[in-house]
């Protein structure tokens, strides 16, 4: 290849990658993120029950909002991933399963802004909602709830119902996640008036 071809090749590539922009997380963002990606969650259940989510890291990436854009925007998220129990195990045996999100954070094309999600499924309970996304404008805005556990008592309660009533009629489903803005997942309830707690939380 000639210089000058080659030149014309950088020069091109150069142009192709820098004209797409790339949309990063604030350190503002995280301030609604209530995990550090290492914790143990232990649940129980007022029927005398335990469950156990082990949050197993956390993963930063970007993804283009259009992959067939020619110069898309990439946007940035942040995601804890967890194992958890499997919420329909085979012939009823409990197991746990690696889901490769818990808590997603992604960045936004509207200004000042990002987004928050989660999902949960656990020992026979399952949100079957559409995970549930929050803005950040939308969160600094919710006035939270108080919710008293055996644990403590909770001022910043988000009470999620499901958005969809499809799998009603499935024993594991549940009816309300109960999330904390400064400390995450903190109670969800299934329709037969069983609900569980947080009841410990601790890092290795």
């Amino acid at each position: 290849m000639t210089t000058s071809k080659y030149i014309i090749v950088v020069l091109t590539f150069f142009f192709l990658t820098s004209c797409g922009k790339t949309i990063r997380l604030a350190n503002k963002d995280f301030r609604w993120i209530p995990y550090k990606g290492n914790e143990t969650l232990v649940f129980n259940s007022n029927t005398g029950d335990t469950d156990t989510i082990f949050l197993t890291g956390t993963k930063r990436y970007t993804s283009p909002t259009d992959p067939l854009d020619m110069f898309p925007t990439n946007l940035e998220y942040f995601i804890i991933s967890s194992t958890r129990s499997d919420p329909s195990p085979p012939s009823g045996n409990h197991r746990y399963l690696d889901r490769s999100i818990f808590v997603e954070l992604s960045a936004s094309e509207q200004k000042n802004n990002s987004f928050l999600s989660f999902e949960l499924t656990a020992k026979d309970a399952w949100y079957y909602g559409s995970n549930h996304y929050w803005s950040s404008k939308e969160i600094d805005t919710l006035k939270g709830q108080v919710l008293q556990t055996k644990l403590k008592i909770y001022h910043d309660i988000i009470v999620v119902i499901p958005d969809s009533d499809e799998y009603i009629d499935r024993s594991n489903y549940l009816t309300k996640v109960y999330w904390s803005k400064s400390e995450g997942l903190i109670r969800y309830d299934k329709k037969d008036n069983v609900y569980w707690e947080l009841t410990k939380k601790y890092s290795p």
